[in-house]
């Protein structure tokens, strides 16, 4: 996308790429709220929306019943996220115009038509806690073997699985900081390197 754009093939792509990176785009959408916002101000793209209405429509679908059902505390929960974070990172790669005195937001013209990437977005974060489930769930199988002294598994000393719980522990705690410091390298990296018009 972005070299061809660049160098003015594909005359539709390069409209949109002139002012939204790929990178940019692939971010934004790459987060559930964020799709689900975006898709409600693609609706309306030359209206302004309330953010009261859009954190209905953000919590209506994330927790998957109407608006006029939804807690105060699921309310609370989107729309401090939406204003905090989602809605100015979206503002800032170029998406929305957010103002946060008035709590509207806008979708940008150069924001348009952007639902094919929807389809090709990347897929959700790993799964930590369920990880940590199973991973918690094989060592209390281990455990229960070593203790029932299950064929095999007693051929190990019980020092010998104390030191592979451990080093699958600590090995599992490195690989999660080393993904959620990455992704936050990704995420600064979007936000002070690759600004729309630059």
């Amino acid at each position: 996308m972005g070299t061809a754009a660049r160098n003015g093939e594909g005359q539709h792509e390069s409209e949109i790429e002139t002012e939204l990176h790929e990178d940019d785009v692939f971010d934004v959408l790459s987060n559930e709220r964020r799709r689900y916002a975006y898709r409600y101000l693609d609706e309306r793209p030359e209206d302004a929306v309330s953010l009261r209405e859009l954190v209905d429509h953000v919590a209506a679908c994330e927790y998957g019943k109407p608006a006029r059902e939804l807690t105060s505390d699921e309310r609370n929960r989107v729309s401090t996220a939406l204003n905090q974070f989602h809605l100015p990172k979206m503002d800032d790669c170029g998406f929305v115009e957010f103002d946060s005195l008035r709590k509207e937001a806008t979708l940008t013209e150069d924001a348009r038509d952007l639902n094919v990437y929807l389809d090709v977005v990347p897929g959700p974060d790993v799964p930590w806690a369920v990880y940590y489930v199973g991973l918690g769930g094989l060592h209390a199988a281990l455990l229960g073997g070593v203790l029932l002294e299950a064929p095999g598994l007693s051929l190990v000393p019980s020092e010998g699985w104390l030191v592979f719980v451990v080093a699958t522990l600590v090995a599992s705690a490195l690989a999660h900081l080393w993904y959620t410091y990455r992704g936050r390298l990704v995420d600064d990296e979007t936000l002070s390197g690759r600004l729309p018009g630059e």
